[in-house]
């Protein structure tokens, strides 16, 4: 188990010391409390948390999805645009206006 500073913490994450404070006072971060008002995080389980916030939110904003398998086989990614075609009407859909096609010939 290695122990890292609130700082390393904050750089790791990209956020100031005090939004790591917070994140401890508040149990969404694995912290040891040493002796006074000293804290320590735990540098294996909160890159286990990021990686698996970061996976979640990939697959909530329909990014690449992983199927369940009841065999021991390894899962393949599965998702995304099937073709171009699909990925011009979904951003036509989501735009609201229409994208710029060249007819075919």
């Amino acid at each position: 188990m290695s122990l890292m500073t609130v700082e390393q913490a904050a750089k790791l994450m990209s956020v100031c010391t005090r939004t790591v404070y917070n994140m401890a006072n508040d149990g969404r971060i694995p912290v040891v409390r040493m002796r006074g008002r000293s804290l320590r995080i735990h540098r294996e389980k909160l890159e286990a948390m990021l990686e698996e916030e970061a996976a979640a939110s990939i697959r909530a904003a329909g990014g690449v999805k992983e199927k369940s398998c009841r065999t021991n086989e390894e899962t393949r990614p599965t998702g995304g645009s099937a073709t171009s075609f699909q990925m011009e009407s979904t951003l036509d859909d989501l735009l609201g206006q229409k994208t710029t096609r060249q007819p075919r010939r």
